[in-house]
This record gives structure tokens, C-alpha cells and sequence, in this order.
């Protein structure tokens, strides 16, 4: 396969994924993918390294699989990716997007790339006040009180990502106040 077609067959592998799971899935990492190249565009970082690690950064979530998602999601995208021209190196930087996107204290984004995928997966949130919504009192079945909580706490977690790029919070600042005026704060 040729490197010109990563994105593409990631892209298209991970919406085939999605089909049959909740809405929640394909907005979000269409979101995820959407800053992520705003991102990279802006900060002159690996634009392909970004969109690849944003579509495959939630994979394990999306398979419904529990656990370290991080984690396993990164060595699942080594896998994929070993299928394509991509070095050995571009392979790394994808694994360390995946491993640090999550709010994981032991697994900090150093990389321009991963500070980026980070902070594009907490815009995503911003981006999808119902997918939480629909996940603290559908899914999760919290009680008015327990859902707000959690999603103050959500999207606290989400805020605090995005130090790694002042330029996510000048994207989130208008939305963050919308969403803590809805949650009541």
C-alpha cells in the first residue's frame, strides 16, 4: 500500500468501525480530526501524523473493548500502520499522540503532535455537548445531580488538556463559557 493512502483507508477503516455503535463515535472523532488538522496547519506541525493518530486515537473505545485504551489503541495503530509505507519513526509519533491523548498523568504529550491531538480531542467535547450529555443520563443513567457533576468534571479535565496549546484555548474559551452556563456554573 502507499503512504498516500494511510489517511484515506484509516479514515474509511475507522468510519466502517462506527457504523453500527452509538452516534456518540463518529462525531466525535470527526471532531477529534477536524482540530487536529486546524491544529497542525496552524503550528506548522506533521499534518499527516496528526489526522492518522486522530482517527485511530479512540479505536479500542470504539470496538467497545474496556481497559487502558491509550494504550492498546497505540499498539493497535503500530499494527495498522506497519501495513503502509509509513517509517518506523512516523509510526512512533503516532503511538505517543494515541498513548498521551488521554488525561493519563504517566503518559504527558511532548511532542508538538501529541500536545495537538490531546488538546483537538478535548476541543472535540466542547464541539459535543449532547455526546456527553447522552452518555452521563442515557448511558450512564446518573441522576440530575450525579450528571452535571460529572460533566463539570469532564469538562474541567478537558479545559486543563489544553494548556499544551494556547492556541486550542482561544478556540475553547467562548465554548467553555456557553457550557458552564448550560451545566448551571
Amino acid at each position: 500500500m502507499i503512504k498516500n493512502n494511510v489517511v484515506k483507508e484509516v479514515k474509511s477503516m475507522i468510519l466502517d468501525l462506527c457504523a453500527d455503535k452509538d452516534f456518540i463515535w463518529k462525531s466525535h472523532i470527526e471532531s477529534v480530526v477536524k482540530y487536529s488538522k486546524i491544529l497542525a496547519k496552524k503550528l506548522g506541525a506533521d499534518e499527516e501524523v496528526c489526522e492518522v493518530s486522530a482517527w485511530l486515537h479512540d479505536i479500542k473505545k470504539v470496538k467497545g473493548e474496556k481497559g487502558s485504551h491509550h494504550i492498546e489503541g497505540s499498539k493497535e495503530a503500530a499494527e495498522i500502520l506497519k501495513g503502509y509505507e509509513f517509517s518506523q519513526n512516523r509510526i512512533n509519533k503516532v503511538m505517543h499522540c494515541i498513548i498521551s491523548h488521554s488525561s493519563d498523568k504517566n503518559y504527558a504529550p511532548k511532542s508538538k503532535e501529541a500536545r495537538i491531538v490531546a488538546s483537538a480531542d478535548a476541543l472535540a467535547h466542547f464541539d459535543n455537548f449532547l455526546n456527553l450529555a447522552y452518555v452521563a443520563f442515557y448511558l450512564k443513567k446518573y441522576s440530575v445531580e450525579e450528571g452535571r457533576a460529572w460533566l463539570i468534571k469532564k469538562y474541567d479535565s478537558c479545559w486543563d488538556k489544553l494548556v499544551f496549546v494556547p492556541e486550542a484555548v482561544e478556540i475553547a474559551k467562548p465554548k467553555y463559557k456557553l457550557v458552564k452556563k448550560i451545566i448551571g456554573l
